[in-house]
Order: structure tokens, then sequence, then C-alpha cells
């Protein structure tokens, strides 16, 4: 019997000692040859790339990939995996943040890297971060020392570039040296590009920005169907026709979706609520931007997913869905916003759909301390009925809380005035005219189990009148003076709209929450 089984375990063993060095081939056949952090014309993190060397072939380039250890932090993991491909051995790649800019900063020298990709912001190293690159996500080279913030260090490489040697020793450009418009023009030339003639440009004739005298093609190629910009912000889609002329298709929005809700600090998490109007098959085309203090718009900071939802629906987005769970008692939908909910009590907040503006709180061009939309540790939420509002603000679509009103309590519930979650209605409830109840109308308790309510304005009362959710009008009165009181048994448990009317006409109004308990 064990004589018998001899030929498998022969063939097994072999197999065995097959794969294991097709693996170790596969470790030494792509290696780290340069770091780059150059300081480019176009600025930004532009010049941020990594440049890899096939010393063998290499069959799968996707069993590789790149992390960065950022200030000496300690290792990320594997945070950008290549896509699917081939190298042939002494071929250079080029993993770049911004191909376009590195095309006109190496001009005929882009011709020596055999592969140019673009891996946006997985490249996202400063001069004093370490590098690794994995195989079949364990670390098999690293440039610089992952516990270590390089400043200062020897491997620093901070407006440079690091270059390794035939004998595998590194070599730094020098702090601050690529600082040109070219790497020609720079006190450090990129060491590849030392031989590198000719005359960069676009090379295939059927392109749009086809060059006769090229002799090196520099990448920049555009062809009819290429997306452009056509300098107005207010087309999308924008695309290079049949004549190579850049066109867009006029933006209208879809106002399938509104910003309802913002809430700040305090205990609470930083988060914003959003309302479906309609199914949407993909929420990828809308974007949150934050206008931070009063320094104009900052275009999209972050994108949704690209998932469905269907219509009446509410979304609520945070950069921390720990806290977000903690105070509301249930999951955001999207807790890892990062800074765009990083937004402070003073900041306007912008809602994107193809990159434009159809939903703003707040004026973007102005500091909101002081004003009557600033919501520092505390809430905004959108009246009924209301909106989208476009890039324009309208501060009577807004209702907000006092200041302060989030500092203290440890969930919503307790709050003095809670944030009223999920309870916008796109329907108008016939309330026209809306002032600031922040400054004009006080409401105690709030919440209140029962028992009288104390309404206090800043001008005479005329009229009270008492809202449901829904916009039907649960209970009115009249009243002579600046305060007066209404009795919370009348109601049901739920969240009401309280607004009064004063003695030149003007509507207040201010959320009531009456609980059973």
């Amino acid at each position: 019997m064990i004589l018998s089984r001899l030929p498998l375990c022969v063939f097994l063993f072999a197999a065995l000692l097959s794969y294991q060095e097709s693996v170790a081939a596969a470790l030494d056949s792509l290696v780290l040859q340069g770091i780059l952090d150059l300081d480019v014309p176009t600025g930004s993190s532009d010049g941020k790339a990594l440049h890899f060397l096939a010393v063998e072939d290499v069959d799968d380039l996707s069993q590789y990939g790149i992390g960065t250890a950022n200030n000496g932090g300690g290792t990320d993991g594997q945070e950008f995996t290549f896509p699917s491909g081939t190298l042939d051995e002494g071929q250079h790649l080029l993993l770049a943040r911004s191909t376009a800019a590195m095309s006109a900063y190496f001009g005929a020298c882009i011709a020596e890297f055999n592969v140019v990709m673009e891996a946006s912001t997985a490249v996202n190293q400063n001069g004093d971060d370490a590098i690794e690159l994995f195989f079949q996500e364990e670390v098999i080279e690293t440039y610089g020392d992952a516990d270590t913030d390089g400043s200062g260090e020897s491997w620093e490489y901070s407006d440079s570039w690091s270059f390794k040697a035939e004998d595998g020793s590194w070599t730094v450009g020098g702090l601050g040296c690529s600082t040109a418009a070219t790497t020609e023009e720079s006190a450090c030339p990129y060491p590849l590009c030392e031989e590198s003639e000719g005359i960069p440009g676009c090379m295939e004739a059927t392109a749009c920005n086809y060059d006769a005298e090229a002799t090196v093609d520099n990448l920049t190629c555009v062809f009819p169907g290429d997306a452009c910009d056509d300098g107005d912000a207010m087309t999308v889609f924008d695309t290079l026709d049949e004549n190579c002329e850049c066109a867009g298709t006029t933006f209208e929005p879809s106002n399938q979706i509104i910003l309802t809700g913002i809430i700040h600090a305090g205990t609470a998490p930083k988060a914003l609520e959003l309302y479906v109007l309609d199914d949407l098959e993909t929420l990828g085309q809308y974007g949150l931007g934050t206008a931070q203090n009063g320094g104009g718009t900052d275009g999209v900071e972050w994108t949704f997913p690209d998932e469905g939802v269907d219509a009446g629906s509410f979304v609520y987005v945070t950069n921390d869905a720990e806290a977000f769970s903690a105070y509301f008692g249930f999951a955001a939908t999207f807790g890892e916003a990062g800074a765009v909910c990083n937004f402070n009590g003073n900041d306007a907040i912008e809602l994107f759909e193809a990159g434009i503006p159809v939903d703003t709180y707040g004026e973007i061009d102005e500091d909101g301390i002081g004003t009557s939309w600033e919501y520092t540790d505390g809430w905004a939420y959108r009246v009924n009925g209301t909106g989208p509002d476009g890039d324009e603000f309208v501060q009577t679509h807004w209702i907000q809380s006092a200041l302060g009103v989030t500092d203290g309590p440890l969930t919503n519930e307790f709050s003095n005035e809670p944030f009223t979650i999920g309870t916008f209605n796109s329907t108008p409830n016939a309330v026209t005219e809306w002032a600031n109840a922040s400054n004009d109308l006080q409401v105690f308790p709030n919440p209140a189990t029962g028992g009288d309510v104390r309404l206090q304005s800043n001008s005479t009362i005329q009229s009270l009148k008492i809202y449901s959710m829904s916009g039907q009008l649960v209970y009115s009165d009249f009243g002579i003076g600046p305060i007066i009181f209404f009795d919370s048994d009348l109601l049901a448990s739920g969240i009401y709209t309280v607004m009064i009317t004063n003695q030149m006409g003007l509507f207040t109004a201010a959320r009531f929450v009456k609980t059973s308990h």
C-alpha cells in the first residue's frame, strides 16, 4: 500500500517545490527604484510618485501593492493593489498621483517609463514618510523606517527624490532641489532622465493635439469623446466632439436629494442629515463640501458611494460612526466621511450634484460666528416643504437651535432641544414666513412629558399655532404679552412646530418635543 502511493507523494512534493520556486522568483521580480516628492508647477500633490523596476518578468502585477507609513506611525498595511498586467524584465513602471503633471515635468524622459499609471490618493507620501512594497499582502521591501518620522533623517526626500543605484544603495537628490518647471531645469535632474533626448508631444495622428514634430510621446494625446473643460461652470459631462471642440450639457439638477439637518460638536458627533425625494439608482453623482471660515467653496470634498436609495429615506453622514451611534441610538448611513464632517459651527455646508452646488446651508463667503445661521454646539433643521435651494442660502428655510444645546447631554433624547431626527416632510405645511427661533422664541420645558409649557418672546405674542410634523394644525390660541402658556397634555407624544405671530404680523417658530416619559 505504501509503495503504491509513492508516485503520488513524489508528484505532490515536486509540485510544492515548483510552487515555492515560483513564489521566490515573484518576490524578487519587482523592486522599488525611486521615491518622488517633487515640487512641480501645478503644486498640491501632483509631484508625488513611485518608481518600480522589473528585475525579472512579472507575470501577475496584481500580486503586488504599496503602502505609506505616514509620520513614523508604523505600517498601515497595503493601501493600493496594482491592476492585473505583466511587466517584462528591465521595464520601468511609474505610479503617479498625476500622470499629466509627471509628463509635463519629465518631458522627453517620460518615455523611459514603459508603464505609467495614475493612482490618485493611494500615492500620498510626504518627504518624511516610509514606503512599503507588498507581495501577496506581505512586506517585501521598505524605503525608510516605518516607525520613524523621516524629517531630518538621511533618507528624507522632501521636495526631492530618492533613487536606487545598481548596487542597491539609495541616493537622495537633496532637499528642495526639484523646484522647477521640468526635471532638466531643476537642481537635481532625476537620474533616469540623464540621457533622455527628443521632442515630447502627442504622436498619435488621429489625436486632437497631434504634434507632427514630436519624437517622444508624452502621454498627452486627447481624442474625440475624451473629457475636457469648456470653461462653463454650469455645464456637465464636458467632452471633445468630432471637431475636437469642447462642449458640455447644460446642468439641470435632478432635485432627488436635499440637505435637511446639521448637528455640531458638544458631546454629540458632527453629522449631516439628508432626505431622498425620489428613488435614486446611485448616490454616486452627489458629494459634500465644507466652506470653512467664510473662505468660499472648496468644491466636492467627499463623494457618496455608488449605492441606490429609496424615496422617503433619510441618509446620515458623519466622520465618527461610534459617537453617532452612542448619541442617537442608531447607526449612521455613512460613518467615514472624513474631513467634510469636521466642520465648525461657523462653516457653511454644500451639497453637490455632478460637481455643481444644488443645496446650501450658510453663506460660503462669510464666517458664521455671530450670524443668525451659526450652529456652534447646536443644530439646524430644514423647514418642511422648502428647498433644495441651489447655491443660495435661504435663512427662512431653516430653524436653528440655541447655541450650546449639544454641549452636555450624552444622548439626543436628554437634550433640552433635541435634534429633530428624520422629521422633514417635503410637503409644505402652510407656514410661509419664519424667523430665527433661537433669538425670538423660547420654549420651556422642552421636551415636556405633560403640563403647562411656557412660551417667551422678545415681542408681544398675538397668536399661537402648533403643527404636527405632517403639517396638520393641532392646536391654536390667542395671547397678549411676551409670555403665554399652553397645556401639553392636549398633545400626543411626538415632534411639533410651535409658531407664534407678533404684533407686527411676523411669524416665529421653534421645534417642540412631547415625550411619553
